[in-house]
């Protein structure tokens, strides 16, 4: 017994901790692991953004290989983006809202498509970028809120996703009370006001302890452990297959609830129009890119919700650009992706298409034209649907 508890306390314990230490060394400086900043609840805005009192500056990297790497930059407000943000405006000013695809962590933060929209306005434009991972549809209207509580944006660009439309609905969603979400009754369609989660580390001193290690961070952000082992039990347990999944989302879970989702849709972008008179709307719809990558877009059975968004936004006068079309045919022509291979988010590829898209259409970023009526075709005939009343 003494034996066994000397090489303990003397071979095996020492051992473990050098091998931690070797460990922590090599995915801090040779395969360097994800730097990431700290998410916060704001109880005063009722919103999640980034801790604008810790770290302020970092690298983001992915794959086992730090493949993928992006510097981000918290600034003022709690965003990750190039600049700080004010309330004083001497320009014009666009506001672009969104979620992980806006929040960019995986290229440099200038390189993202707002900031691209900055350099290349810059005369005339101020961009604020105001996204955060895991933000859906009905956050869209909390984080409007806050922009014209702070800055008053002359217009406004939404960059909508697929798996933006259920997780608004909080009974789709139960994980999202942190957000602003909605629910759909027989009564209508009613706000939830955004609850802190007690189980984040914002409130938890272990957590964040854990997060400084590069291990942990490897494991939990490079290599995607969590999520990974998360979706293999989802489809063991339901016995699913990843033909059931498309563009981020459960289909078969989208088309039950297709009549609630258009719902919420519906209520959400009522309230922008409400909210923001007089302002120039503008909603990108994001294209079914493996659909395109694998040449089955002629079937894919997520453009339902393309539909319901280009309603909603004829409805309401709002500007309407699908990236399906164009898309296709940039990678039928150039066979570029515009996302990596690790992950679905754009690259600077994409990033830098999506600027283009917008470069391409001048006309969205002068004033409303409250007596003109401009309408285009079908999404997939043509990618813009433009109607103002």
């Amino acid at each position: 017994m003494k034996k066994t508890l000397k090489g303990l306390v003397f071979i095996t314990l020492p051992t473990l901790i050098f091998i931690f230490v070797i460990l922590e060394l090599f995915f801090r400086y040779v395969i360097p692991a994800a730097e990431i900043p700290q998410g916060v609840f704001d109880e005063n805005e009722l919103l999640y953004r980034f801790d604008t009192t810790g770290q302020r500056e970092g690298v983001y990297t992915m794959g086992k290989g730090a493949e993928m790497r992006g510097d981000w930059r918290i600034n003022n407000h709690g965003w990750n983006a190039p600049n700080d943000y004010f309330q004083k405006k001497d320009k014009k000013l666009i506001a672009v809202i969104g979620d992980s695809f806006i929040e960019a962590m995986l290229i440099d933060i200038d390189k993202s498509y707002p900031f691209l929209l900055r350099d290349s306005l810059g005369s005339e434009y101020d961009v604020y970028a105001i996204a955060k991972s895991g933000a859906p549809l009905s956050e869209y209207l909390s984080y409007s809120r806050y922009a014209n509580k702070y800055f008053n944006p002359d217009i406004f660009i939404f960059n909508v996703v697929h798996n933006d439309y259920d997780e608004s609905i909080l009974e789709l969603n139960p994980s999202s009370g942190h957000r602003l979400t909605v629910n759909v009754g027989e009564e209508g369609v009613t706000e939830n006001i955004p609850v802190a989660n007690p189980d984040f580390s914002q409130f938890d001193w272990k957590k964040r302890t854990l997060k400084k290690s590069a291990i942990f961070r490897y494991l939990y952000s490079n290599l995607n452990i969590t999520k990974a082992i998360s979706m293999m039990m989802e489809k063991k347990k339901e016995g699913q297959g990843d033909e059931q999944f498309n563009a981020n989302v459960e289909v078969a879970k989208l088309l039950e609830n297709k009549d609630a989702i258009d719902k919420a849709v519906g209520y959400i972008l009522a309230k922008i129009k409400e909210e923001n008179p007089g302002k120039k709307i503008i909603f990108i719809m994001d294209a079914p890119r493996e659909d395109i990558y694998k040449g089955r877009l002629a079937e894919s059975n997520v453009m339902f919700l393309h539909d319901i968004l280009k309603d909603h936004c004829q409805k309401n006068g709002f500007v309407y650009h699908d990236l399906t079309q164009p898309m296709q045919e940039d990678y039928l022509k150039n066979k570029t992706r515009f996302n990596p291979e690790l992950d679905a988010h754009w690259d600077e590829y994409g990033h830098r298409f999506v600027f283009n898209q917008i470069m391409a259409h001048p006309e969205w970023l002068l004033p409303p034209d409250t007596t003109a009526l401009v309408m285009a075709v079908d999404s997939l005939a043509s990618p813009v649907q433009v109607v103002q009343k």
